[in-house]
C-alpha cells in the first residue's frame, strides 16, 4: 500500500459508510509469508496514520438512527480502523493471524498450500509464530527427501484386510522437536508421505491440533498421517505419551536454541527417540543471529558428537522473518546426523 496514492474521503464532508468500508477493507495489510524477496517492512501511505486516528476520533454524527439504529456500523468503521492501525505496528500488535505457505510443485509432489494459524503473541509464547527457518527449510524438504532421507521414505507396506479394505502402513515415522505453529512437522507430512508426531509444550497443543485439522484435506491427500503430543524437554522421560511406540527413525527441529541449555536439551531428546539403527536420521537448524546464536550452533555440534552422532551433512539456508529489515540477511545453519559407525 506504501507505493499508492489513495484519495482519503474527507470526514467533514459525511462520506458514506459504504464508501468509509471499501476504503478501510482497501487498506488491509495481510501478513507476509515471505513467498517473494521483495521488502516485507509495512510501509505507510503518507498522511495515512493520522488519518486513521482521526477515524477513531469521529463520532459519525451523520450515520444517523435511519442509517445505523444499533451504532452498529460505527463500531465497524472503529474496529476496522484500529485493525489497520495495528497492522502497521508490526507483527506483535496484529493479534492472530492465518497465513498460507505455498510449497512449489516438484518432479516428487504437487505444489502444496499450508494454511497456519497463529495466536496473538503474548508474553514469552515464541510458538505462537512461524519463525523463519521453519520456512525456510520447509523449501528444502523435497531436496532432502531425495538425498539425506530417500533411504527412510517412500518405504511403505500396502496390505488388505479381511473386509478388503487396502491400508498402506508408512514405515517411517518423524518426530518434530519445538514444532511451534506446525509449518515444518505439516509441511515434512505432506511432501514425504509419511507419519509425523509434533511435539511441544502443553500451552501450544491446542493451536497445533487446530493446525493439523486445518490442513487434514491436504493431508489426506497424500496419504500422511499428522498428530501433536506434549513433551517437555526437562522431563523427557514422560513424555510422547499419546505414543505407543517412541522410537523415531527421523527426528526434525527448526530454530529450537533460545538458551545455553537449549543444545545439551535437544541433543539428549534426540539421543531419547531417535531408533538407534544405522538408517536412523537427525536434523537440526539454528538461525545465526548473533555470536550468541552462533555458539548454540557450535554447542549443538559438540553435544551431539560427544553423544555418539556423526555429522553427515550441514549447510545453510537464506531465512525471511516479519522483523527483518531490507539490506537484512539471515542464515540459518542446518546439521544432519547419523549414528556413528561402531
Amino acid at each position: 500500500m506504501g507505493s499508492q496514492t489513495l484519495d482519503f474521503p474527507r470526514l467533514r464532508d459525511e462520506p458514506s459508510f459504504d464508501e468509509m468500508l471499501g476504503l478501510l477493507s482497501a487498506l488491509e495489510l495481510k501478513p507476509s509469508s515471505w513467498n517473494d524477496q521483495s521488502s516485507t517492512t509495512l510501509e505507510d501511505t503518507p498522511g495515512l496514520s493520522g488519518y486513521l486516528t482521526s477515524i477513531l476520533k469521529n463520532s459519525f454524527g451523520w450515520l444517523d438512527d435511519s442509517v445505523d439504529p444499533d451504532g452498529e456500523k460505527k463500531e465497524m468503521l472503529w474496529d476496522l480502523a484500529s485493525k489497520r492501525i495495528s497492522e502497521r505496528c508490526g507483527r506483535t500488535a496484529m493479534g492472530e493471524i492465518s497465513r498460507t505457505w505455498d510449497l512449489l510443485a516438484s518432479t516428487a509432489h504437487p505444489a502444496l498450500s499450508i494454511q497456519i494459524r497463529e495466536p496473538p503473541l503474548v508474553g514469552d509464547s515464541l510458538g505462537f509464530k512461524t519463525w523463519g527457518t521453519a520456512w525456510a527449510i520447509a523449501q528444502k524438504l523435497d531436496e532432502f527427501g531425495q538425498t539425506h532421507f530417500q533411504h527412510l521414505l517412500g518405504n511403505s507396506n500396502i496390505f488388505t484386510t479381511a473386509s478388503g479394505e487396502i491400508i498402506q502402513h508408512m514405515q517411517t515415522r518423524v518426530l518434530e522437536l519445538g514444532a511451534g505453529t506446525g509449518l515444518l512437522g505439516l509441511a515434512a507430512a505432506a511432501l514425504w508421505r509419511t507419519n509425523v508426531v509434533m511435539t511441544d509444550l502443553p500451552l501450544f497443543q491446542d493451536n497445533l491440533s487446530h493446525n493439523i485439522h486445518k490442513n487434514s484435506h491436504v493431508l489426506n491427500e497424500r496419504g500422511a498421517d499428522v498428530s501433536c503430543d506434549v513433551l517437555d524437554w526437562t522431563d523427557g522421560e514422560n513424555g510422547l505419551m499419546k505414543c505407543w511406540n517412541k522410537e523415531f527413525e527421523l527426528v526434525i527441529a527448526s530454530d529450537p536454541l533460545y538458551d545455553e541449555s537449549h543444545p545439551k536439551m535437544v541433543a539428549t531428546m534426540i539421543k531419547r527417540y531417535l531408533k538407534n539403527d544405522v538408517s536412523s536420521r537427525a536434523m537440526v537448524a539454528v538461525p545465526l543471529r548473533d555470536e550468541k546464536t552462533k555458539g548454540f550452533a557450535t554447542n549443538l555440534r559438540d553435544i551431539m558428537d560427544g553423544y555418539g552422532f556423526s555429522l553427515l551433512s550441514e549447510g545453510t539456508v537464506v531465512c525471511r522473518d516479519d522483523w527483518a529489515n531490507n539490506d537484512e540477511e539471515v542464515r540459518s545453519w542446518f546439521g544432519i546426523w547419523g549414528f556413528a559407525p561402531a
